[in-house]
């Protein structure tokens, strides 16, 4: 299902629920050319829009295709099935780090990719069977971190607009009755592979290491993090939770409950987390303090979500109903 608004991206959402694809070494090249302060492109969410949220591109002023819009994924990625319909030429072939391992991947080469009304060429995108991808491709933070992307929940909106053009602004609600809560600044720094690592994340009220990953289902601590926060495992042996990696074979994580958490200064109470030693950890240099890849579980609990890498700082708004608790197979990168 598409939904589109005037010269604005499609976004879609999907009912795969996959974890984000990380990583690829090295960079690419990507340069822009956009209007100095265009409007915001906004749509309508769907229900489950942070598990899976997807926008229209067109790669080299073809047809738009789908991309899903991953913000714990450093680089983009394209189907095979697509890169092979278009007759695209073959780049060299790249380490991509998934959330569980990593690979040696094939690339193609792309003249332009078209979001919305900014413009991004000369590219090399790894490439990857649209059954594991779940789309026509990804927006990884290579694209991402150019604009500040705006998760509003409650007026069921997403909004790019260049990154770091504006402050946040606190408005009144959709029905524009009621003043919003105030959102709250949380500052970061750049990871190895450009995401944003946070302050200010708690759990059982042991400070964490965080970052945000809009295309993981689940969040997921590391085993410092379990043992620093004393969590005991509740994981049903004969029920075990597995990631399953686009990059990499699967790992099976345990299931614990976080007697408190607390987001931004904010309480989000008792909070059932996954937990394992996932490569993504390891690579970004996190495996031996308290870390946390902060899920969908936990971002859909809040208003709104603002992610703005140009000023490297989320803001988060203000807290709505606890989503379900993890349970039965993870599909990971």
């Amino acid at each position: 299902m598409r939904l589109a608004v005037g010269e604005g991206a499609i976004f879609t959402s999907s009912r795969r629920e996959a974890l984000s694809l990380l990583a690829a070494v090295p960079f690419l090249s990507a340069q822009t050319a956009a209007p100095l302060e265009p409007p915001p492109d906004q749509v309508r969410l769907l229900q489950n829009l942070l598990t899976r949220m997807g926008v229209a591109v067109r790669l080299n002023g073809g047809a738009q295709q789908v991309f899903v819009i991953d913000t714990g994924a450093e680089r983009s990625a394209l189907s095979a099935e697509l890169a092979q319909a278009l007759i695209l030429p073959s780049g060299p072939s790249l380490v991509v780090h998934g959330i569980t391992a990593a690979e040696v991947t094939p690339t193609v080469e792309i003249a332009q990719i078209e979001i919305g009304r900014r413009r991004f060429t000369d590219l090399t995108l790894p490439v990857f069977p649209r059954a594991a991808l779940g789309a026509d491709g990804l927006l990884g933070l290579d694209l991402l971190s150019r604009f500040r992307l705006t998760l509003d929940v409650n007026a069921r909106q997403v909004a790019l607009s260049p990154s770091g053009s504006t402050s946040i602004a606190l408005t009144t609600s959709a029905d524009g009755t009621r003043l919003r809560q105030q959102d709250v600044l949380v500052a970061g720094h750049r990871g190895r592979f450009g995401q944003l690592i946070l302050t200010r994340i708690e759990v059982a009220g042991v400070e964490v290491a965080a970052f945000i990953d809009s295309g993981a289902q689940y969040s997921i601590g590391n085993l410092a993090l379990m043992r620093s926060a004393g969590i005991g495992q509740t994981t049903d042996p004969s029920r075990p939770v597995r990631m399953v990696g686009i990059v990499g074979g699967a790992v099976t994580a345990q299931t614990g409950t976080a007697p408190a958490m607390r987001v931004a200064g904010r309480s989000l109470g008792p909070t059932p987390l996954l937990f394992a030693d996932l490569h993504v950890f390891q690579v970004m240099g996190l495996i031996d303090q308290p870390a946390l890849l902060l899920g969908a579980d936990i971002l859909s609990r809040f208003s709104r979500i603002t992610l703005d890498y140009g000023r490297s700082r989320v803001a988060f708004g203000g807290v709505l109903r606890r989503r379900p608790s993890p349970a039965g197979t993870v599909r990971s990168p």
